[in-house]
């Protein structure tokens, strides 16, 4: 089936706007289930678990790289065994991460150019209506776009503590819109959120259609992928920014 934007804008009822914008408010951390209609939720699984060419996102030092998809088999011989050692010592005592993703673009014409499904889903994100939405529910009406990216998180992958405050980025909220069935908590791959101590008073189990939406300036990670998860951890996530 061939989906438009407007198949994949987020809808919500009066009272669950209501509700989200009054949890919001009082946490700055909320979960939505039921996201998009059945169908919809299904293409885009299957979107991610099938048609998408995934590169590799890791931190080098204070720069990010994004490994290209025919770069990514190199990470399982023997050389990208070494590159897995050296990331896992330097996350040991500073910001580090690796998983798999896909990059969509900030702008509507190069989305409607590549005409991805998760590019599709990028643009009903920045629909107006859609917008307006996140704006009630944050309660930010200073809210002008969404930016997102596919990831894939699979064994070995992570994403070590930070707040996702960058100067400049003008970012009201993050999200992480969940497409994983089944997820086991004790397989990791769980979105922790970090107080002052450290300690984590809260982490959340990615579920399926379904979008964890939180307030931006707050520590939080992705927990270690134990080699044992039986399935690959999908999500669209991204930030709201003004």
């Amino acid at each position: 089936m061939t989906y438009q934007d407007s198949d994949l804008r987020i809808s919500l009822s009066p009272s669950r706007t209501a509700d989200a914008a009054s949890s919001f408010a009082r946490s700055g951390i909320i979960r939505i289930t039921d996201l998009f209609s059945p169908e919809v939720a299904e293409a885009l699984h299957r979107h991610l678990d099938a048609d998408i060419e995934w590169g590799r996102a890791v931190t080098q030092g204070d720069e990010v790289w994004d490994l290209a998809p025919e770069l990514v088999s190199v990470m399982t011989d023997g050389k990208g065994s070494e590159l897995l050692a050296r990331l896992h010592e330097r996350a040991s005592s500073s910001f580090q991460f690796l998983f798999d993703s896909l990059i969509v673009s900030d702008k509507s014409r190069e989305r409607k150019a590549r005409g991805l499904l998760v590019d599709l889903l990028i643009e009903a994100l920045n629909h107006p209506d859609t917008l307006e939405t996140f704006r009630a529910i944050t309660g930010e009406p200073a809210i002008r776009l969404v930016n997102g990216q596919a990831t894939r998180y699979l064994p070995g992958h992570f994403l070590t503590s930070h707040d996702d405050g960058i100067d400049g980025e003008d970012r009201v909220a993050a999200y992480v819109i969940n497409f994983t069935r089944n997820w086991r908590a004790d397989w990791g791959g769980l979105l922790q959120f970090h107080n002052a101590s450290d300690d984590i008073p809260l982490a959340l189990k990615p579920g399926f259609n379904t979008i964890h939406l939180f307030r931006v300036p707050r520590h939080h990670s992705v927990s270690y992928v134990a080699p044992f998860a039986a399935v690959p951890r999908y999500a669209i996530t991204g930030w709201l920014r003004r």
